[in-house]
């Protein structure tokens, strides 16, 4: 990334950038929109092709095409949060059920023990009453 950074300071480079059709504002940020693998470094194909995809206004196609991705991200993160919050649910249930089974137990034991209480009953959350579909 340096020697491109330090290449942006060109102005022939940056020059042969606007003739590309790349807009000034978009040359700042280019390396990181090259580099789509993340490595970090480019190689010949991804300066290619990703000057390629930048040339010009976008395409109907290409707005659509990220339309697309990022409603279908949107729902895979919907319903990973669904299994997330399912799993949460099915855990503290458990737990109260332990806590009840413990609580049971204290309480039938012998007369002079003391009472057991939670030691932090408060810091279990509520199970939910609304139902979350099943995915």
């Amino acid at each position: 990334p340096e020697f491109f950074l330090d290449l942006i300071e060109h102005k022939p480079f940056r020059e042969i950038l606007r003739d590309l059709d790349i807009a000034d504002e978009e040359q700042l940020d280019l390396f990181d929109t090259l580099d789509v693998d993340g490595s970090g470094s480019l190689d010949f194909e991804e300066l290619i092709h990703g000057i390629a995809k930048l040339r010009g206004d976008a395409r109907r196609s290409d707005i659509i095409s990220v339309s697309l991705m990022v409603r279908a991200m949107q729902a895979d993160i919907t319903a990973f949060e669904k299994r997330v919050q399912k799993n949460i649910n099915k855990q503290n249930e458990k737990l109260r059920a332990q806590m009840h089974q413990q609580q049971s137990t204290s309480h039938s034991g012998s007369k002079s023990s003391t009472s057991h209480t939670p030691m932090f009953p408060s810091m279990l959350p509520q199970a939910s009453t609304a139902s979350t579909p099943e995915t």
